[in-house]
């Protein structure tokens, strides 16, 4: 099949878009992949198999002047934006693709419209509850947000209410319906009124193809007990507020604790460094900031514990992030805490320990004990890696992602009397 992926980034950026190109290609389809433009990027070129096309499509580069804004308010009612449907057709025609890919909710409908003008049938790759997760990040936004016109207009025209309206729409037209865990799929099933025959799982596991397991380790934390988080800081929901209260309660038994934060954020960020310095753990606690993706895997070799203390919502309790997976394939034992998703897959693969979202104490109680004992922080680690090398990888999961465009295939095929009747 010719597939054409919309993905409202930059290219290449996001590892499950990278990992599903691939798995697609190999497997004999032809993937394009329309993306937002980049300076220093070619309009097109060939990245690992699949072809990338770049265009001006943010609402800034494209709604300009008073033509522009009536554009952008019919694209606002619409929750339809022309110019991906035009740019998207272009390609439809040119290169007669067979199905729409759309990742993630914002461009949904816009995927749907394009699948309705040209016939060709639609999947939604929903990476997270797009819904639940604004929520999220809206609470963690600064008042000073709300002297900026366009992020009030943007508040006002797209409360929580009306992204689930569009959600519960969006799954229940479109051909194939993806999740990222299955309490997700139940997500867009029960709450959503999404056929259940249409929605499949494809995880945000690890490549081990991709991902070097057995990276050196970055220096300086050799004769510290390092903690680790790695990803983005991008509202409170990642819960590791708690992992920085927690640090008094251990400290002083643990003298050579150190707790590694590798990623960044804005507003959320000032916070858990203003935390830190409230507390007067700036000697315990390490900000290192946005570091290369390959540099990844050298963090976490050179800690002893990594950490996904996710808070509770609708959106940590209907996705997984790839973390997890990454330091399990690194051998390290994991405290992660009873959200759905997290709680299922440390619980089942005994790699790390369980505690209660939010518990300061039983996230100081999970260091203490990890702490205290190295065989048990060795036996998780193994038990991790063995998941993933035997279950919880890319070469396993992506068999899900093509299943489902083979199950498509099959329905979309002409029938034999289509085809003997045809001139």
């Amino acid at each position: 099949m010719r597939i054409c992926m919309l993905l409202d980034a930059a290219y290449p950026t996001d590892i499950r878009v990278a990992k599903e190109a691939r798995a697609l290609v190999d497997d004999g389809h032809t993937v394009f992949i329309l993306s937002r433009a980049v300076d220093d990027r070619p309009q097109r070129e060939e990245v690992d198999g699949s072809v990338v096309v770049r265009r001006q499509l943010a609402n800034s580069e494209v709604n300009r002047g008073i033509g522009g804004v009536v554009r952008g308010l019919v694209d606002l009612v619409t929750d339809v934006r022309r110019v991906w449907v035009d740019e998207a057709g272009s390609l439809v025609e040119l290169e007669g693709i067979d199905v729409i890919h759309v990742h993630d909710l914002p461009l949904a409908n816009t995927g749907l419209a394009i699948g309705d003008e040209y016939d060709i049938p639609v999947v939604l790759d929903l990476h997270e509850n797009w819904p639940e997760a604004v929520r999220q990040y809206r609470a963690g936004h600064s008042p000073q947000n709300f002297l900026n016109p366009r992020y009030v207009a943007s508040r006002l025209t797209t409360p929580i209410v009306r992204l689930k309206r569009i959600e519960r729409q969006a799954v229940r037209r479109a051909d194939r319906v993806i999740a990222v865990v299955p309490e997700g799929r139940d997500h867009y099933i029960y709450d959503c009124g999404a056929d259940a025959s249409d929605v499949f799982v494809v995880s945000n596991v690890v490549d081990l193809d991709t991902f070097d397991g057995e990276a050196d380790p970055v220096p300086g934390y050799e004769d510290q007990f390092a903690v680790s988080y790695v990803g983005t800081l991008g509202g409170g929901h990642r819960g590791l507020d708690t992992v920085i209260k927690a640090v008094p309660h251990v400290v002083d038994d643990v003298p050579s604790l150190r707790i590694v934060i590798v990623g960044d954020g804005s507003d959320y960020k000032r916070e858990l460094e203003r935390l830190t310095s409230d507390l007067g753990l700036e000697n315990v606690v390490e900000f290192t900031g946005r570091v290369p993706f390959d540099d990844v895997p050298k963090y976490v070799a050179a800690t002893d514990v990594c950490l996904v203390p996710h808070r509770d919502n609708g959106h940590t309790a209907t996705t997984i992030p790839h973390k997890l997976f990454q330091y399990m394939a690194v051998r390290k034992p994991v405290i992660v805490t009873n959200v759905a998703p997290l709680g299922r897959v440390v619980d089942e693969t005994e790699s790390g320990l369980v505690v209660p979202a939010g518990d300061v104490v039983a996230m100081a109680d999970a260091i203490q004990r990890l702490s205290d004992d190295p065989e048990l922080c060795d036996r998780l680690g193994e038990n991790g890696r063995e998941a993933v090398e035997t279950k919880y990888n890319w070469a396993v999961e992506s068999e899900h992602l093509l299943d489902m465009y083979r199950d498509l295939e099959r329905e979309t095929a002409p029938s034999a009397q289509e085809v003997a009747s045809s001139p």
